[in-house]
């Protein structure tokens, strides 16, 4: 699996267990935007967890959620497309918190 990231973001992937990774997303200027965090369910489905960097209601946290929260989103729609488990569940299990 694999997304296309804007030429000013990169990112990390770091192994945390043998069925979770976390993915550490930076931009050029606005540092760290967050992780995304990807673990396995027994249940054959993957819990996808987004952090945005930074404190509620700073400017700057919001300009990284800007970036940040599309690049999230397509990655657990192309988890969803390629472990084929329901649609309400990636929904479900989806978060973007500050």
């Amino acid at each position: 699996m694999s997304f296309q990231l804007p030429p000013n973001v990169t990112a990390q992937r770091k192994p945390i267990s043998a069925t979770s990774y976390e993915y550490i997303l930076r931009h050029s200027e606005l540092g760290q935007l967050g992780q995304i965090l990807l673990s396995a369910c027994t249940s054959g489905s993957c819990k996808v967890t987004c952090l945005v960097n930074g404190q509620a209601g700073d400017a700057l946290t919001e300009q990284r959620r800007a970036v940040f929260e599309p690049l999230a989103r397509t990655l657990a729609e192309q988890i969803q497309l390629t472990t084929n488990f329901p649609k309400a569940a990636a929904e479900k299990n989806q978060s973007v918190a500050a």
